[in-house]
C-alpha cells in the first residue's frame, strides 16, 4: 500500500488516528537531542563587543544539542537563540496540582554585551501532548521529517508573534497565532530559573512562559476569537 503526504493532508480520519503517534514521537526526539542549559549559558557568558568574538560564539552555541535557532543583531553585540529541551510539565487549577506529563520547553535566550557585563534576556514556551495531537488532527502540517521540526518552526514564529505584542486575551484565555493556518490557546505562567544555570535575576527569580494548551483552526474558534485572529479592520461584529 502506498499513501502519498497529499492523501495524509486530505484526510481527517488517518490525521485523528495518528496524532498520538505523531506528538510521541515528536517528545521523544526532542528528549534524545534535549538542549544543555548550563553549558549553553556558560558558553554565552562568553561573548564580547566585537564581530569576531560574537561569530566564535554563535558557531560554538549553534552546534550544541537542542539549539534549534540562532541570529546575531543587526549591531553585532547581542546573540538570540532558541532552545528545546523536555520537562515535566505540571497542570494547575487554582494553585492546585491535577495533571502532570512530559512536555517541550522552548528557552529563548537573547544575550547582550554590555558596559556592565553580559546580560540574558529570557523567555519560554511550552508544548503539552494535548497541543501537539490538535495541531496535526486540526491543521496540515508537513510531516515528512516528522512533528519536530514543525514544533521548532511554531516555536520560532510564536516567538517573534510574543514580541510583536500579536498574543490577545479572549474571556479568560490566552491566544498566540501560529505559523499554521490557526492560534495556540493557552496562557501565561512562571518558569522557576534552574541554579544551575548560574544566573542572577535583577527582577524575579521566574521566566515567563507561554503554556500552549490546544491548538484551533478556523473552524474551532468562536467567531470573536477569530475576528481578533484576522485583525482585519473591515471585519466587525454588527
Amino acid at each position: 500500500m502506498q499513501m502519498n503526504h497529499a492523501t495524509f493532508t486530505r484526510s481527517p480520519a488517518l490525521r485523528l488516528s495518528l496524532k498520538r503517534g505523531y506528538a510521541t514521537q515528536a517528545i521523544a526526539r526532542a528528549g534524545q537531542d534535549s538542549a544543555d542549559l548550563s553549558g549553553l549559558v556558560r558558553i554565552a557568558a562568553e561573548l564580547r563587543p566585537n564581530p569576531k568574538a560574537l561569530s566564535r560564539v554563535a558557531a560554538r552555541i549553534k552546534g550544541r544539542p537542542g539549539v534549534v535557532q540562532i541570529a546575531a543583531s543587526a549591531d553585532r553585540k547581542s546573540l538570540t537563540f532558541v532552545a528545546r529541551l523536555t520537562r515535566e510539565i505540571e497542570t494547575r487549577v487554582t494553585g492546585e496540582p491535577v495533571f502532570a506529563e512530559t512536555g517541550m520547553i522552548y528557552l529563548r535566550m537573547r544575550v547582550r554585551v554590555s558596559s556592565r557585563g553580559v546580560g540574558f534576556h529570557l523567555s519560554a514556551i511550552s508544548f503539552c501532548r494535548h497541543a501537539l495531537e490538535r495541531l496535526v488532527e486540526r491543521a496540515d502540517p508537513d510531516l515528512c521529517r516528522g512533528l519536530l521540526p514543525v514544533i521548532d518552526g511554531e516555536a520560532c514564529a510564536m516567538f517573534r508573534a510574543w514580541e510583536a505584542g500579536r498574543p490577545f486575551d479572549e474571556a479568560g484565555d490566552t491566544f498566540c497565532p501560529a505559523a499554521a493556518a490557526g492560534v495556540w490557546a493557552g496562557g501565561y505562567d512562571a518558569l522557576a530559573m534552574d541554579p544551575a544555570w548560574a544566573l542572577v535575576s535583577t527582577t524575579t527569580a521566574s521566566v515567563p512562559i507561554f503554556s500552549a494548551r490546544t491548538f484551533l483552526s478556523e473552524a474551532e474558534m468562536r467567531p470573536t476569537v477569530w475576528l481578533r485572529w484576522k485583525d482585519d479592520p473591515a471585519c466587525r461584529i454588527i
